[in-house]
């Protein structure tokens, strides 16, 4: 799952004024790190002293981080460094795009023995960090797994590194829409927190706040809605006094309850695969799919040859996909106008079969504004009324126009889950 507001968030272009060198290189491990750590808040206020990063900072920024970390990695020679420096080694060589070299450094720290407890958990944890960056696949990922059971055999005193891992894999699993990943983590997460003293609660509580988040989203993706809805207002209760966690249950719980409800028309200035003059859409009359989506979001790619295969399967029977995107003024890394981003639309789109009606809604420039997120001139209106917080985000309806799942995000094996839903749909009278 990608988050819509995430991805959208733009910056004003300046010119970059001259300032102050970037960094000398550090000539150790442990300095690099550290310095690469601070890189690009210490140059942000070097370079923008009034808080204005510019897209043009930024982009300085990233470049001089680049060339800073590649040159502190490329001092180091894996096969003899010190033991010690290699779980920081490797993660370096991961910043400086150095794949090979960091896996080295992790087979070597993970083949180090006489480890006390504390060292082997910085080494399982740096795996399991370095790990993510590597090519997904399912292997991959058992090996990931690996490290987190054997981290979760250690003492107790390392439960920060046990804690992180499972935070780490859980991101993972969210933002690439796997269910049985999601409930593994969340729960450990959810598990751990029962036990929380105050301290703790500070330190994790707003990675809690995620964890029941992502678990509720499982829950509702497969129809247990009123799960769902259970688990966030208990999040409510028990972690809304964490920074910005009232806020995001209710904002969740606000979207599962559209759930029953009728689904508001989609509209927008211009469609694809409609007929001329369309400005609007009633979902009635069909069973629908509508999905939430944008030509710059992975998960909904991966998406695309599901609901194909859906709609080819109940098409004719009174089943129908719709999508839902707006303008986001560029495609990959250009700046388009909106009459050229719309015809990369209807290509992207095209390529990948999407012969269904395609709503495509006004661009939106999304700020953030002493802490808040601002949309100007507002927020589109279909994500308002539907409350998409990250796409792709999925709702099943009814004949009726009812709204009777909504599933965040996209695991391939919710095709038969959602297969069965829409049976049960055109089914009813």
């Amino acid at each position: 799952m990608l988050t819509a507001i995430a991805l959208a968030l733009t910056l004003s272009v300046s010119s970059v004024q001259a300032v102050p060198a970037a960094p000398q290189v550090p000539s150790t491990v442990s300095e690099c790190v550290a310095a690469s750590r601070d890189f690009r808040a210490r140059r942000a206020k070097e370079l923008a002293p009034a808080g204005q990063v510019t897209a043009d900072i930024s982009r300085q920024i990233s470049r001089e981080w680049s060339a800073f970390v590649s040159a502190c990695a490329a001092q180091f020679d894996v096969a003899r460094a010190a033991d010690k420096d290699l779980p920081a080694l490797a993660s370096l060589n991961m910043d400086a795009t150095r794949p090979e070299q960091a896996r080295a450094a992790i087979d070597r720290a993970l083949a180090l023995e006489g480890l006390s407890p504390a060292e082997r958990a910085e080494v399982l944890l740096q795996a399991v960090v370095v790990g993510l960056r590597e090519p997904k696949s399912d292997a991959r990922n058992a090996r990931l797994e690996a490290f987190v059971d054997e981290l979760d055999g250690l003492p107790p005193a390392v439960f920060d590194q046990k804690f992180t891992a499972h935070n780490r894999m859980n991101g993972y699993y969210r933002g690439d829409d796997i269910d049985a990943g999601i409930v593994k983590h969340s729960s450990w997460i959810m598990k751990a927190a029962a036990a929380f003293s105050a301290e703790d609660r500070r330190k994790y509580g707003q990675s809690v706040v995620g964890a029941i988040t992502n678990l509720a989203q499982v829950h509702a993706g497969q129809g247990r809605n009123e799960e769902a809805l259970a688990l966030l207002r208990s999040g409510v209760k028990e972690w809304g006094d964490v920074a910005r966690g009232k806020e995001t249950f209710e904002s969740e719980i606000q979207r599962y309850s559209l759930v029953g409800t009728a689904g508001a028309p989609i509209t927008a200035p211009r469609w694809l695969n409609t007929a001329p003059g369309t400005t609007s859409l009633d979902l009635k009359g069909k069973v629908t799919l509508l999905e939430f989506t944008a030509h710059w979001c992975g998960p909904c790619r991966e998406s695309y040859p599901g609901i194909i295969r859906l709609r080819d399967r109940f098409g004719r029977r009174g089943f129908q996909v719709v999508l839902a995107t707006q303008l986001w003024g560029r495609f990959g890394t250009e700046t388009l106008a909106a009459d050229t981003e719309l015809e990369r639309d209807e290509a992207y789109f095209a390529e990948h079969h999407l012969d269904v009606p395609i709503a495509i809604g006004d661009y939106v420039n999304v700020k953030v504004e002493d802490g808040r997120v601002v949309y100007v001139p507002a927020r589109d209106p279909n994500d308002v009324a539907y409350k998409v917080g990250g796409i792709p985000q999925i709702q099943l309806l009814d004949r009726q126009g009812r709204i009777r799942l909504i599933m965040v995000g996209y695991d391939e094996a919710n095709e038969e889950k959602m297969a069965k839903v829409i049976e049960k749909l055109l089914g009813e009278k």
